[in-house]
């Protein structure tokens, strides 16, 4: 619930989830999570970022997975929520 303290903050403007490269296949199948920050984006609006932790940041497979995933999960209009497209970070 800590983290969730964060968002009564003034200066809260984006949710970062991170993801290891071997979960962002399993993205679509997260409908419970995705239905959570809807709730959370009605307290507090947010931008959803994806933090996708890869040794190379330049790994195009990994970019391109990460992608498809998003495009799946949008097409299911899990992100329909959000007032702007999710932002796909590398660390």
């Amino acid at each position: 619930m800590e983290v969730f303290s964060t968002i009564t903050s003034p200066v809260f403007s984006e949710l970062v989830v991170v993801l290891a490269r071997e979960h962002s296949s399993y993205l679509h199948r997260q409908v419970a999570a995705f239905e959570t920050l809807r709730k959370v984006n009605r307290v507090r609006p947010f931008k959803l970022v994806f933090l996708l932790e890869v040794l190379d940041p330049f790994q195009r497979d990994a970019r391109r997975e990460l992608a498809e995933a998003l495009e799946s999960v949008t097409a299911k209009g899990l992100l329909d929520f959000l007032d702007s497209p999710p932002a796909i970070r590398f660390g």
